[in-house]
């Protein structure tokens, strides 16, 4: 019963969110396309912005709630468990919504989704809507589950390694990386790294999206087991 009152709480925290995201998509929407004097308006890859939108959510969906519900006497476990809950809720609510969005806004202006850019348009092969509809579920659960990861691993972090981090993973990624890749690794090492996350995301010659679907499911589950890693034992910290 715990974990059900939770999962309402944690639903009922994010709703207005997504409620005044989608107001704000489709408000963007019905005024491009009425501005526009040739009528030709497009609008590609929500999914994008969804995702985005998840992070987010996801980035602000720990702390408050963590402290509230501890005061309440939920136990660290059942709000771990109750997130995921919510966000797997979420994630799929967002995936059908989206499609929705998609047949209201195909009738009105130019509009082309995520998937269809990667892999549909690619192949020109008609593709099952249900490993659509997966694959989106598995961005979005992926996208909210980051945002949840770092937000309690920074909560986990003394301050001087927040600082450390913030600095040091975008260096390592941004100019550490490409530095070494570029003086020390040859061109095949790169082509056979590059060709490695192509296949990984379905997206190396052949366009398979279950790939991506198998991928994205694989970090999230990940992300979830260091996320809870990370909570069982989480102190109370009001700064």
């Amino acid at each position: 019963m715990k974990l059900k009152k939770v999962s309402k709480y944690m639903l009922s925290e994010m709703k207005n969110s997504i409620l005044i995201f989608y107001l704000v998509i489709l408000f963007i929407t019905i005024f491009f396309s009425v501005s526009a004097s040739d009528g030709n308006t497009s609008f590609n890859g929500m999914e994008m912005a969804s995702s985005i939108f998840l992070f987010v959510l996801g980035l602000n969906s720990f702390k408050t709630n963590y402290l509230f519900l501890l005061s309440n006497g939920i136990p660290r476990r059942t709000q771990f468990r109750g997130f995921f809950l919510a966000a797997i809720s979420v994630a799929a609510g967002i995936a059908v919504i989206n499609r929705i969005f998609e047949a209201l806004f195909t009738r009105v202006i130019n509009y082309n989704n995520m998937f269809d850019m990667i892999y549909k348009q690619v192949t020109q092969s008609p593709v099952n809507s249900t490993i659509s509809i997966s694959w989106s579920i598995t961005v979005s659960m992926f996208a909210i589950t980051l945002g949840y990861f770092i937000t309690l691993a920074y909560y986990r972090m003394a301050k001087t390694l927040k600082i450390i981090i913030s600095i040091g993973v975008p260096a390592f990624f941004f100019v550490i990386l490409p530095y070494f890749a570029f003086k020390w690794s040859s061109i095949e090492t790169i082509n056979r790294v590059e060709s490695t996350i192509r296949t990984l995301f379905g997206v190396n010659g052949e366009y398979r999206p279950m790939n991506a679907v198998v991928t994205f499911l694989v970090l999230t589950v990940a992300l979830s087991a260091l996320s809870y890693l990370l909570i069982r034992k989480a102190p109370v910290k009001e700064n």
